[in-house]
This record gives structure tokens, C-alpha cells and sequence, in this order.
């Protein structure tokens, strides 16, 4: 791997099986900000590694490490800022434009094969709810390959909000419509009927479900994310999903994509049936 063969000998050679075999890189040719995860046991490293990094990936700007767990009311990492530089950039991807600091709102990379693969499945004249919606990645994926009626995107986190709005704008979207709203409050007064829901928040999405189910129209689809343990990855969520929509019918599942060590990110696909 290029980032161990490039710290040899300037960390301890019994330590180079701890270095990292990959990091994110979120954003373009025009600016980057690297995101690594590095062991407590490379502590005294870090800054070495972060050299490495920035030294192999000349786009990249700034290098920030990722610690623990996502938490807090808007689910963000903590991060340490090793290599300073701007974390603002704008992401390509499949043909479209993010904007986002990762800082501010969450934005992973790894999740671009999953935003192709949900916009492929939307069809033309869709009503679709994308919730947790972050900087909107998903909503503009869709709404660059299809023409849908509309997708409100809601939002609680302010900076989430105004990258979301940012990329509306920069992607000139017009179907998208963006909400800043906490998503029980918005699915409890909403009055529609959606032809497609996007739960993609992987931990609390659960606790929104049944609210989300009463608002897509019977046959209509939900995309629900949650996590499992490699051993049966599955189980939690089809039990979840079982509970709070009893005549939902399972069309498919996939791991979307390694969430932590032997914990996958996965999506369940749910038809909902009233009768």
C-alpha cells in the first residue's frame, strides 16, 4: 500500500501493520480535504502520516483524523485537524456537484455507488421524501437522472441545510425542494402521499419508521439504512422493519458498504402494503 511504503522509515517498522490501507478524500482536482482514521497506538505518528497522506494526494488541502463514533443531535464525528487547510470543497461525483465541509455535516465518498444504484431505481414523475438529508447528496443524484415531481429533502442540521440549498443551486435543480425540520415533526404534519421514502441515517433511523410508512402511498417504496454485525446483518433491521409495518413486503437487501470492524452499513427495500 502507497501510504505504508511511503512512512517506512520514518515510523517504527513493527508499527507500519497499523497504518491505515485507506482514508476518504472528499472533493475534486480543484481542492480536497483527507479524511484518516489512525490507531491510538500511532499517536505519536500522526503528523508523520499526515505528511504521507498530503504528500501522495496533491489535491488534498487539508488531512483530518476521524475519532469515535458519530454522536450529537446532527450524528458528526469528532475530528482533529493534522495538516491545516480549507475543509469547504466541492465534490464530484457521476456527473454532479457537492458542496460540504464534512466538519459541519456528514458526507461519505464510499456512499456514491449506493446513490447510483437508489437513481436508477426511481421512476419518471416520482414524489419522493429524503430524509436526513444532509447536504442533499442523494436528492441531486436523483434529480440529475431523472425527472421526478418532487423530492423534499429535510434537514435539521443548519450547516446541512444551507450546503443542501448550496447544491440546488450550484446542480440547477428544480424539483428538489429543501426543508429545515426535524423529521418526526415534518412527517407528522405532512399530508401528501410519497412514491419513494430515503431513510439513510444508518443509527436512530429506526425510530422514525412507522411515522415515515403513513406517509408513502400504498406500493410505494422505502429505502431504510441501518447497521448489523457481519455474522447476520440483516436480522435487526428486518425485525425493526417487521414491527413498524407488519404488512410491508422485503424486496431486497444490500451491504451498501463497511460501517466499523465486522459492522456493516445496510439498506433494506420495503413495499408498502395497507391491505
Amino acid at each position: 500500500m502507497a501510504l505504508k511504503r511511503a512512512l517506512r522509515g520514518r515510523i517504527p517498522d513493527d508499527l507500519l501493520h497499523l497504518v491505515p490501507s485507506s482514508f476518504d478524500i472528499v472533493g475534486s482536482r480543484s481542492g480536497a480535504v483527507a479524511i484518516i482514521e489512525i490507531p491510538d497506538e500511532l499517536e505519536p505518528y500522526k503528523y508523520e502520516i499526515a505528511k504521507a497522506v498530503k504528500s501522495l494526494n496533491k489535491n488534498v488541502g487539508a488531512v483530518i483524523r476521524r475519532r469515535g463514533a458519530r454522536t450529537g443531535a446532527f450524528r458528526l464525528y469528532d475530528y482533529e485537524v493534522l495538516v491545516e487547510g480549507p475543509t469547504e470543497v466541492i465534490h464530484r461525483e457521476h456527473g454532479y456537484s457537492i458542496k460540504v465541509d464534512p466538519t459541519k455535516v456528514y458526507f461519505s465518498p464510499r456512499d456514491q455507488t449506493d446513490r447510483a444504484e437508489i437513481a436508477d431505481m426511481v421512476a419518471e414523475g416520482e414524489r419522493i421524501l429524503y430524509l436526513f438529508a444532509g447536504a442533499g447528496p442523494y436528492g441531486v443524484a436523483i434529480a440529475k437522472r431523472k425527472r421526478v415531481r418532487w423530492i423534499y429533502a429535510v434537514e435539521l442540521n443548519p450547516w446541512g441545510f444551507k450546503y443542501m440549498v448550496d447544491n440546488i443551486r450550484l446542480n440547477k435543480l428544480s424539483a428538489m425542494v429543501p426543508v429545515r425540520a426535524d423529521v418526526a415533526d415534518f412527517c407528522a404534519g405532512f399530508k401528501g402521499e410519497a412514491d419513494r421514502a430515503i431513510m439513510t441515517l444508518p443509527l436512530g433511523a429506526h425510530q422514525y419508521l412507522g411515522g415515515v410508512v403513513k406517509c408513502v402511498a400504498d406500493g410505494g417504496v422505502i429505502h431504510f439504512y441501518h447497521t448489523g454485525p457481519e455474522e447476520d446483518p440483516f436480522k435487526e433491521a428486518e425485525e425493526i422493519a417487521t414491527r413498524a409495518c407488519p404488512g410491508c413486503r422485503i424486496i431486497s437487501r444490500r451491504i451498501v458498504r463497511d460501517y466499523a470492524p465486522h459492522i456493516y452499513k445496510i439498506r433494506i427495500d420495503l413495499e408498502v402494503r395497507r391491505t
